[in-house]
């Protein structure tokens, strides 16, 4: 029996129908409360008509759903969910934000601690999320690591800001052959991360990134758009980014090795076009996270740092106008980055009157630099 009342546990109910496999509807509008992770095999279709909510029990301190083979031990294969609002209900868990951000790296990863993902999926081949809303978790939203072909589109975000770490989506490598299309919403951490490692606390996986179409990306006061991030050996390669729009308080783009982990830093076949992003100037309230909001208005729309070691680099077709002055640059590539060609194609920016802009700061080495 599925009580859809957000009051009684659903839990058992739903993974009963989980349990069958082939196609599940739930198509009758309600709150259901969840208060263990649910479950999903392979070969299952999840969907979800408009209404339907999942919603994280208090003090369940869960995510909401995996797949079956996410803590190893075997892969899963075509799995799909489709609509739906997935509700990580971060309040109700008894956590303190700042305390879990200080104390993120205390505790190594394992499949049976809970860090905040609300829905996370590892050890797969063919899975595909679309026209979901995913709300409120205590850290990623959506977490998928060693996969192979995956889509991920038509994502609505919709967070509090009351905890830090929070991205949208968010891939583990390996993984390859992927598109993340169609984001909006906002997110206090990056709304899209490509991470070939990752915190200790998260490392669900850890290995190359290739062949990924991320496209049109939209946030309102957000952190960060796009963190593609690589290092520990790995590589990441032909990754392509067309269509960031909205406002951020941080960076728009951003390509590092933020945690300073040794290795091998290296990006090759990176293209970053159409993108239409500015500054935010929206304080987060009182009641948000903001413990990592330091400078934030310094870092530029494209900032390439921490070591980045880079082969070819495309960026074109990128403008951006700011109704205020900011020292945030359109571009900037720190002194410790290096790219061995780099396409600078169709660059603008302008500023209400009066109003001062950084265009380039490129401190990088270049190898070859081409301006078009």
């Amino acid at each position: 029996m599925l009580y859809r009342d957000g009051i009684h546990d659903d839990t058992l109910a739903l993974q009963a129908l989980l349990d069958a496999c082939g196609i599940i509807m739930l198509d009758r509008p309600g709150t259901y409360l969840v208060s263990k992770t649910l479950i999903i095999h392979s070969n299952t279709r999840l969907v979800m008509a408009p209404g339907v909510k999942l919603l994280a029990a208090p003090m369940s301190r869960c995510a909401l759903i995996e797949n079956e083979h996410f803590a190893g031990g075997g892969r899963d294969h075509d799995i799909e969910i489709v609509g739906g609002i997935f509700d990580g209900n971060c309040d109700a868990m008894g956590l303190d934000a700042v305390y879990e951000a200080k104390h993120r790296l205390d505790d190594p990863y394992s499949p049976a601690l809970f860090k905040g993902k609300l829905m996370r999926f590892a050890h797969i081949d063919r899975i595909v999320l679309e026209k979901l809303t995913v709300k409120d978790p205590v850290s990623y939203g959506i977490q998928i690591g060693d996969v192979r072909g995956f889509v991920t589109r038509d994502l609505f975000f919709d967070y509090n800001h009351h905890f830090g770490t929070t991205d949208g989506v968010h891939i583990n490598g390996p993984a390859r052959d992927g598109v993340i299309e169609n984001l909006c919403g906002t997110t206090n951490d990056d709304m899209v991360a490509l991470t070939t490692y990752d915190e200790p606390h998260a490392e669900v996986s850890i290995g190359d990134i290739e062949n990924v179409y991320i496209h049109n990306i939209t946030a309102k006061n957000g952190y960060s758009g796009i963190r593609l991030l690589s290092g520990e050996d790995c590589s990441m390669c032909h990754v392509r980014v067309d269509g960031l729009y909205g406002d951020y308080r941080h960076n728009g783009i951003v390509i590092s090795n933020h945690n300073s982990r040794p290795g091998k830093v290296w990006f090759d076949g990176i293209v970053l076009e159409n993108i239409r992003a500015r500054k935010s100037y929206t304080p987060l309230g009182e009641d948000c996270f903001r413990y990592w909001e330091k400078n934030a208005d310094k870092r530029a729309i494209i900032q390439f740092e921490g070591g980045a070691r880079c082969g070819n680099v495309v960026i074109r077709d990128v403008y951006r106008h700011e109704e205020q002055g900011t020292d945030s640059a359109l571009i900037k590539m720190s002194a410790d980055t290096t790219v061995d060609r780099l396409v600078l194609e169709n660059l603008h920016q302008t500023a209400a009157e009066g109003a001062a802009l950084s265009f380039l700061e490129i401190d990088a080495e270049i190898g070859e630099l081409v301006e078009k």
